[in-house]
């Protein structure tokens, strides 16, 4: 997408929220600044004591960011310095490093810079200091995408002991674009500080958020600038953010963007005023974000492109199809045949007629001539831009256009009501949305009305399945299981069968899973574009005999055979990919001349929030045993503060799962 830096200025930093805070006392002055001169404290340390797991630990980072002008507009410096010890084998990564900046192929006359680059390895050795300092050839970079490089370097002195000094600025173009400052890393931090240097010509908007509290200080200050030739003085303001002990802040599982709940600092430009020579307001809005989108080639002006399959779509006969959701399926159906998704994301689209030809194309070129097909059958459909679950999160508080990195086609079924469908969408459906585009903020562009909307609700997403089995007294069981898939859980089982080999080694992965035998397997749908899945097969399987005894799981196929809540604490967010339903009904023949010696008790429970479910019921009639089980997860998210509910609620759901049912021989 080619914007100006006007467009720019609504490139708005992350505003996420939370509430648990904790607090430390900022005792700046037992910390060493001095870089280049480690302390014996630093050399000597073997555990960090705040955290004695820590395999390394920042002892001091610092920031320093000042504004002043360039060639022709103004420029942003910004200075790091970083020391941290080495305390373990796995912490030695942590003297590497990776400096990402812009540079942008097209030669844009806007730049980043990296300069100064210096790391060194501080070690003891026969009780006197050795310093190791790195060498070039320790120093690389690489282009990642068209507009960015990152210089990777490594510091191969660096092992358990050492303490490790990097410093380098950069200087970049991109004043409009603030960098995210991060007091928060994956290792503890005992000290971090951010200081900036921001001129009464220039307006932002700044927030701090996270778990842990910093300390915010601000003075007036002066500065001279070299403007248009002529030397200008100003007045500045000099703030700074300090943090103490930070926590390491580490990746779990069931998180999307562990990023964003660092301890951060955010900063929104707003705009420059410098009187008698230049002014530029930058005040932004998610009107003005729908308006720059709008206007955009690459985006606006896709969406009014024309039909590049128009002859094609003769054939489908649409106005025989009853719905619109039939319409849009043959449609989409259609575009598939004619190009396939390459795997990546976008929020700008590419010409109709060389995407076609090259038969692939990322999503956002895929919705685009979807929505042009759409629009010729009469059809109305608008993008639903977002970001996704696996980036930062849109902010609250203030416009972001570059938190916006792709968008899925909502789809107007009626007056009301919005069906929503992605080029992604290999195996799903319409209103089957990949997890990671399932997000609870995403702004609809419908022209004259655009409105923020929630995806995480959409569609119903389940597993029902019949099992009707019969054991015997040599602990045999036969048995035919039957199985609806529905939403996501059709989508996976589809991209399950497609990835296999073969059928045989796709019934042979079934086999695995469950421990059973299949003697016969059949499969409905699963090659067709539909809300649902079927498979129906005969399975065998051995129940454990110990004497008079027959030891046997009522739920023949465990659902949840360990919880993945295995931590006793936890430090970040259960995210959960997507709504579910898990049902089994269950009825079990008992050999002759066996009765239940025991049994599972039956259970109906809700964690307190009413978002998670699970009904457990078991009945003994004559010669057999009927269950019904039912899990239902219905809430996306829980906090850490619901944690130890959470976890006690998964090791009951597993407990559920592996408990047993004991038959002895009359």
């Amino acid at each position: 997408m080619k914007l100006s830096v006007k467009n720019y200025a609504m490139n708005l930093l992350s505003a996420f929220v939370l509430l648990a805070l904790f607090s430390f006392d900022v005792a700046a002055q037992s910390v060493n600044r001095k870089m280049g001169k480690p302390t014996a404290e630093e050399l000597n340390m073997t555990v960090y004591d705040a955290d004695s797991s820590a395999v390394a630990v920042v002892l001091y980072k610092e920031s320093y960011v000042s504004y002043d002008w360039g060639r022709d507009d103004f420029q942003v410096t910004y200075n790091f310095k970083r020391r941290i010890k080495i305390l373990k084998e796995e912490g030695v990564e942590y003297a590497n490093g990776t400096i990402v900046y812009i540079d942008k192929k097209d030669k844009s006359l806007l730049k980043e810079h990296v300069y100064g680059l210096e790391a060194s390895a501080y070690n003891l050795e026969n009780g006197k200091v050795v310093r190791n300092k790195m060498k070039d050839e320790n120093v690389f970079t690489e282009r990642v995408t068209d507009n960015v490089m990152q210089m990777k370097y490594a510091v191969p002195q660096a092992k358990v002991g050492s303490v490790v000094e990097v410093e380098y600025k950069i200087v970049s173009d991109y004043f409009f674009q603030p960098r995210d400052w991060f007091a928060q890393e994956g290792i503890p931090v005992r000290y971090a500080e951010l200081e900036m240097l921001i001129p009464e010509f220039i307006s932002f908007n700044i927030e701090n958020h996270g778990a842990a509290l910093l300390n915010v200080t601000s003075k007036p200050s002066n500065q001279n600038m070299s403007i248009g030739g002529g030397l200008v003085a100003c007045s500045s303001e000099e703030r700074k953010y300090v943090g103490e002990y930070l926590p390491a802040i580490k990746d779990e599982e069931y998180v999307w963007c562990p990023q964003d709940y660092l301890t951060q600092v955010n900063m929104e430009f707003n705009g420059y005023d410098i009187p008698g020579v230049i002014h530029q307001s930058y005040s932004g809005s998610w009107d003005q974000v729908d308006k720059t989108l709008f206007d955009d080639s690459d985006f606006g002006g896709r969406m009014k492109a024309s039909n590049p399959l128009r002859e094609e779509m003769k054939a489908l006969c649409l106005d025989t199809l009853p719905t619109v959701e039939r319409k849009v399926v043959a449609i989409y159906g259609l575009l598939k045949s004619r190009v396939k998704w390459n795997g990546k994301y976008a929020l700008t689209g590419n010409n109709f007629r060389q995407v076609l030809k090259d038969g692939t194309g990322d999503n956002a070129d895929i919705n685009f001539i979807l929505m042009s097909m759409l629009k010729d059958a009469g059809i109305s459909s608008y993008p639903v831009v977002m970001s996704r679950r696996d980036e930062r999160a849109l902010p609250y508080s203030h416009p972001s256009i570059d938190r916006l990195s792709t968008f899925v086609v909502g789809v107007l079924e009626n007056e009301t009501t919005l069906m929503f469908i992605d080029a992604s969408v290999e195996h799903g459906y319409v209103n089957v949305l990949p997890p990671l585009l399932m997000t609870s903020r995403a702004r609809l562009m419908m022209p004259g009305n655009c409105q923020w909307i929630n995806l995480q609700q959409l569609g119903s997403h389940s597993l029902r399945r019949t099992i009707q089995a019969s054991l015997s007294a040599e602990g045999a069981i036969e048995g035919l299981a039957s199985t609806y898939y529905y939403g996501i859980e059709a989508a996976d089982k589809r991209e399950g069968y497609f990835a296999a080999k073969d059928s045989a080694d796709y019934v042979k992965a079934i086999e695995d899973e469950k421990s059973i035998d299949i003697t016969e397997y059949n499969s409905f749908s699963m090659k067709d574009f539909t809300p649902v899945v079927r498979d129906v097969f005969k399975f065998t399987k051995s129940a454990d005999v110990n004497g008079d005894y027959i030891y046997v799981n009522p739920m023949l196929f465990a659902h949840v055979e360990a919880s993945p809540f295995v931590n006793e604490k936890r430090d970040l967010p259960v995210e959960f990919p997507n709504q579910t339903q898990y049902t089994v009904n269950v009825v079990l023949d008992i050999p002759e001349g066996y009765v239940v010696e025991d049994k599972p008790e039956s259970c109906n429970i809700k964690m307190s929030d009413g978002g998670l479910s699970l009904l457990y019921n078991i009945v003994h009639q004559g010669n057999k045993l009927m269950l019904k089980y039912s899990f239902n997860l219905g809430n996306m998210m829980y906090l850490p503060s619901a944690y130890q509910e959470l976890k006690w609620f998964w090791d009951f759901v597993a407990e559920k799962n592996n408990a047993m049912l004991v038959l002895k021989k009359q």
